[in-house]
């Protein structure tokens, strides 16, 4: 009989513990969705204004300076996309720019988010596009581009480019 007053004092210890833990759980699951919808508010603050100033820097080039123009490109791209991005400008778009003597001049006419979260998102860039070669012609091209981005070290960069 003598010993009720211990078992109750280890099951309100056990009682507490778990309800220690319980709430615990509970606010580590609400900190943590405050800071996804914060990544996510911040990804949808920064990126449409982000992706009209770099999109026509990926597709805008002269003939005369192709090389620097992408030199600068390569790093607003994730270190997986640089290197596909790299292999299409080296094999295509550097000789076919200095073969026919192309300019291109690119401008973003408008974006959207599609898609946000912390880490990732992607946003949808109208793009118009001049392209003029040697015989001074020129084709107007207008393209919808959906722009994927990646966070890497705290800094958004480009990780796909889909025409759609």
């Amino acid at each position: 009989m003598r010993d009720w007053p211990a078992k109750l004092i280890a099951a309100i210890g056990v009682l507490l513990a778990t309800g220690f833990v319980a709430l615990s759980a509970v606010g580590g699951a609400l900190y943590w969705n405050r800071v996804e919808l914060n990544g996510e508010e911040q990804a949808r603050a920064e990126l449409p204004s982000l992706a009209a100033q770099q999109i026509p820097l990926v597709f805008g080039f002269d003939y005369q300076t192709v090389e620097r123009t992408f030199a600068e490109v390569y790093p607003l791209l994730t270190p997986e996309y640089r290197k596909e991005f790299q292999d299409r400008v080296t094999n295509e778009i550097i000789p076919q720019a200095r073969d026919r003597q192309l300019i291109s001049q690119a401008h973003s006419v408008g974006a959207g988010i599609l898609d946000a979260h912390r880490t990732s998102a992607s946003v949808m860039v109208y793009m118009n596009r001049t392209v003029t070669d040697k015989a001074k012609e020129s084709v107007y091209d207008g393209s919808r581009l959906r722009v994927d981005y990646k966070k890497v070290d705290g800094k958004w960069l480009i990780a796909y480019i889909t025409p759609i």
